[in-house]
C-alpha cells in the first residue's frame, strides 16, 4: 500500500512536510466508458491481500494499489476486506471482544432465510381471517407453471426496522449508574434492553431492542412500564430476528468479498493516467 502513496503531492501540514493523501484519482474517461476494462473477482481466505492479488495477476506485488484505485478504496484497514484474523482484530478493538459484539442490536430484519417451507391456501386464509394480527403479509402465492396456486410461501423481502419496541421505565431510584447504549435488565423475568434516553428528573430510562417482557416490581426498582412505541407486534416477532454488531459487521466484510479488478491490457495507461493527474 505504501508505493500508492508514493507519487502523490507533498504539502506543507502545520509546518511539517506531508503527503497530500487526501488527493483522490480516478480512472480515464476511455477506462470508465469500456465495460470490458474491469471483471469481477471474489477473495478468497489466504489469497484476499490485495498484494498476493497484484502479484497473481499483474506479475508483480507493486500494483497493490490499482486494486483500490479499481474499487474507489480511500481507507484500506476500513474499505477493504478482512481476513479472518484481521476480522476478529478489529472486531475486539472496536467492541472489546465477539461477544461484547453479539449483545449490542442495532436493527432488526425480517427473517427470509427460515427453511423452506409453503402454507396450504386454508392457512393462508386463516391468516386472513384472523383480525387481531397481520401476519398475511409475509406470505406471497406459489405458483405453478399453469398459473394455478397451490399454496403461499415466505416473501424474500429485506425489511428492517430501527427496533421492535419502546418503552419507558419509571425508577424508584435515578437511573445514575446508566449510559446510553448500555443494556438494562431485569432477573425476575430474564428480560432485557437498550438505554436509549435517561431522564434523572423523572426517574426513567427508555429502553428499546426489548427482549422478554418486563413487569412492575419496585424491589427490583421498576414502579411502573408505559409503552412508547411498538413497531413489531408480538404476534409477527416470529417473523422478524435481531441483528447485532458481530452479524451486522460479518455482513458488511463478506460483502466486501466481490471486488473489481482492471485487467492487465489497461494497466500501463491507467498508471500513466495516475501520475498525471496527481502532477495537476
Amino acid at each position: 500500500m505504501a508505493r500508492y502513496f508514493d507519487r502523490f503531492p507533498v504539502i506543507d501540514y502545520d509546518g511539517n512536510v506531508a503527503k497530500n493523501i487526501l488527493a483522490r484519482v480516478d480512472f480515464t474517461d476511455k477506462t470508465k466508458k469500456d465495460i470490458y476494462s474491469t471483471f469481477q473477482f471474489t477473495l478468497e481466505e489466504g489469497f484476499e491481500r490485495p498484494d498476493i492479488l497484484s502479484y497473481n495477476y499483474y506479475g508483480s506485488s507493486k500494483f497493490d494499489w490499482m486494486i483500490y484505485l479499481t474499487n474507489n478504496i480511500v481507507d484500506p484497514y476500513y474499505d477493504y476486506y478482512k481476513s479472518a484474523e484481521d476480522f476478529k482484530s478489529y472486531v475486539e478493538t472496536k467492541y472489546g471482544s465477539n461477544s461484547n459484539a453479539r449483545s449490542i442490536t442495532l436493527f432488526y430484519r425480517l427473517n427470509r432465510h427460515e427453511p423452506e417451507r409453503i402454507i396450504t391456501l386454508q392457512q393462508d386464509e386463516a391468516l386472513i381471517a384472523e383480525e387481531t394480527t397481520n401476519t398475511q403479509k409475509y406470505w406471497k402465492p406459489k405458483i405453478t407453471n399453469t398459473g394455478a396456486v397451490i399454496g403461499y410461501e415466505r416473501i424474500k423481502e429485506d425489511w428492517i426496522v430501527s427496533t421492535n419496541k419502546i418503552l419507558s421505565l419509571s425508577l424508584t431510584v435515578a437511573p445514575t449508574a446508566f449510559e446510553v447504549g448500555d443494556r438494562v435488565s431485569q432477573t425476575s423475568t430474564g428480560a432485557f434492553a437498550t438505554v436509549d434516553y435517561i431522564d434523572l428528573e423523572n426517574n426513567t430510562l427508555t429502553v428499546k431492542h426489548v427482549n422478554g417482557t418486563f413487569t412492575v416490581n419496585e424491589e427490583e426498582g421498576i414502579e411502573a412500564i408505559t409503552p412508547i412505541k411498538q413497531n413489531i407486534p408480538e404476534a409477527e416477532s416470529e417473523y422478524w430476528y435481531a441483528v447485532n454488531a458481530y452479524d451486522d459487521e460479518k455482513e458488511t466484510n463478506e460483502l466486501k468479498r466481490n471486488i473489481f479488478v482492471l485487467k492487465s491490457s489497461y494497466l500501463v495507461e491507467t498508471e500513466k493516467q495516475f501520475i498525471q493527474q496527481l502532477s495537476l
